[in-house]
């Protein structure tokens, strides 16, 4: 005999079916958990720290060995220069280099150690933001841009999410440092340079140190203004062509008055104060002839230690002196 297998009720039998049917139809896909991104800010601060520190955050170990390596090749170059600097001139001279060429040379050799040391930051800053499934928005405390574009212009941008405007300051940066150190290194070293055509190079590159560094408080000033005012508003961390695109709406919809101006009020309240103190203090604090003895002293001075090209900008900025201050 063949068994028949007899159902009662088979709606009570595919009901359990049915159920798991349609529940497996409707219900939603699990969401994967996002992965543990790296943090470019994070990755531009190991690197602008130590040398290729951010690349191997990143998981790019040949490249920041390398960069690793280099460093601490600068630094043993660095601290055997400190410790045989009476023995370098000798060796100098052995191999046909003269103190001006030397110091022209160095002088080269900087300006690459400071790009490269910015370049490898903001390397590390990139390559963090391309591995990431979402964007970078920056940090989200306020106190860290600020304090660290305090430190060092351009750091706080990158830690906003800001790579563009970061680098230009980080570009400042390099200059305002490379301004320093050569005011402070050539100086000292400028009575044993001989009378040559490097040593007039070397004279143009103190003189453009010197004028930067008239400008480097308000540069480095205006990063941490800049930082500390896009801290405080997330949408000043978009793109920098987005928000030139949603400004040029903002004014066609409603004008300068009422579309642009009140985002950057307080900018332009601030370059006001700032210009404002200082006719002040120019006009106020300073006698007229104040400038002039100052300036004389120093034509005098870079006139005896032979910087003619030096003492011939003083001498143009004196005769127009007159001028300037009516």
């Amino acid at each position: 005999m063949e068994k028949v297998w007899v159902i009662e009720n088979p709606d009570e039998y595919l009901k359990p079916r049915r159920t798991q049917q349609v529940k497996k139809e409707i219900s939603p896909r699990k969401e994967i958990p996002p992965p543990n991104e790296k943090n470019p800010a994070l990755a531009y601060t190991l690197s602008l720290a130590f040398w290729g520190a951010g690349q191997l955050y990143n998981g790019h170990r040949s490249k920041g060995l390398s960069y690793a390596c280099l460093m601490l090749y600068c630094y043993v170059a660095a601290f055997l220069a400190l410790m045989y600097d009476q023995q370098i001139p000798f060796y100098l001279r052995y191999y046909g280099i003269s103190p001006a060429q030397a110091v022209l040379g160095a002088s080269i050799l900087l300006v690459f150690i400071l790009i490269f040391w910015v370049s490898n930051a903001s390397n590390a800053y990139h390559a963090a933001v391309s591995a990431r499934r979402t964007p970078f928005a920056g940090v989200s405390t306020r106190a860290y841009p600020v304090l660290c574009s305090l430190l060092i212009p351009g750091w706080g941008q990158f830690l906003n999410g800001q790579p563009l405007k970061g680098g230009l300051f980080a570009g400042c940066a390099v200059l305002s440092v490379f301004s320093l150190v050569s005011v402070l290194g050539i100086l000292p070293l400028w009575p044993s340079l001989e009378k040559s055509d490097s040593r007039l190079v070397v004279e143009e590159v103190l003189l453009m140190s010197m004028l930067y560094l008239l400008i480097t408080p308000a540069l480095w000033i205006f990063s941490v203004f800049d930082a500390w005012k896009v801290g405080q508003d997330e949408i000043k961390k978009a793109p920098l062509l987005e928000r030139l695109r949603a400004a040029n709406n903002r004014r066609r919809a409603r004008g300068w008055v009422r579309g642009v101006f009140p985002q950057i009020k307080t900018t332009v309240l601030l370059a006001l104060l700032l210009t404002f103190l200082l006719v002040i203090i120019n006009q106020y604090y300073f006698p007229r002839n104040y400038y002039s003895a100052y300036l004389t002293d120093a034509q005098k001075w870079s006139s005896k230690q032979g910087m003619a090209l030096i003492a011939e900008h003083i001498g143009t900025v004196i005769a127009e002196l007159p001028a300037l201050r009516m």
